[in-house]
């Protein structure tokens, strides 16, 4: 779908299964999708992007469904910078671990036994097709064919070092954290004209 300023929209339905009898636990959020090369230790889904076969390793292919700020000069500019150092200079560090805390507790999720949750993403491309990541370029290629794959990085202890044990226990007392990393199939993506 094409958006109102030329960009083009695409809207990603996906779905997590338990196939297993027994019901599961496990750590995701899945309120956005993030490039696969951004970061290690994050509970979100990652998606990877491929030019027919070969892996296109670029952060900035998609800008997301996200409205873009104007600022009128400098003086502007620098009003919203400090407002948002404003908001987060006074916390903490036991604040931001409390966030983080909660954070990852917003963030377990639960299926039932052959339970299916249904997702969806909303992609954005700006139609750019040069896109410069450290010294590699890449050039996304109108007439070849684009894939999309999804990656879900399932961790557990990993995620809770930073609680104590005892919250360790009151956490999973009644569940187990399942574990793994799980991808998807690849499926078409359309970047021609």
């Amino acid at each position: 779908m094409e958006t109102n300023d030329g960009r083009r929209q695409f809207t990603l339905q996906y779905h997590i299964t338990n196939l297993s009898d027994q019901s599961i636990s496990f750590v995701l959020n899945t309120n956005t999708l993030i490039p696969i090369g951004s970061g290690s230790l994050r509970p979100i889904p990652y998606y990877k992007v491929y030019e027919n076969e070969k892996a296109i390793d670029v952060s900035t292919l998609f800008t997301g469904d996200k409205t873009t700020r104007h600022f009128i000069n400098e003086a502007d500019l620098k009003r919203y910078q400090d407002s948002i150092i404003f908001v987060t200079k006074d916390l903490t560090p036991e604040q931001v671990l409390q966030e983080k805390k909660e954070r990852f507790l917003n963030s377990i999720q639960k299926l039932d036994p052959k339970e299916i949750k249904t997702l969806e993403a909303i992609f954005v491309w700006d139609k750019k097709r040069y896109h410069r990541n450290d010294d590699i370029e890449y050039y996304i290629e109108e007439k070849e064919k684009h894939y999309l794959e999804l990656h879900i990085n399932l961790m557990a202890e990993e995620l809770l070092m930073e609680f104590t044990e005892q919250e360790k226990y009151e956490l999973l007392k009644d569940k187990k954290l399942i574990k793994g990393w799980y991808t998807s199939n690849k499926v078409l993506i359309d970047f021609s004209e």
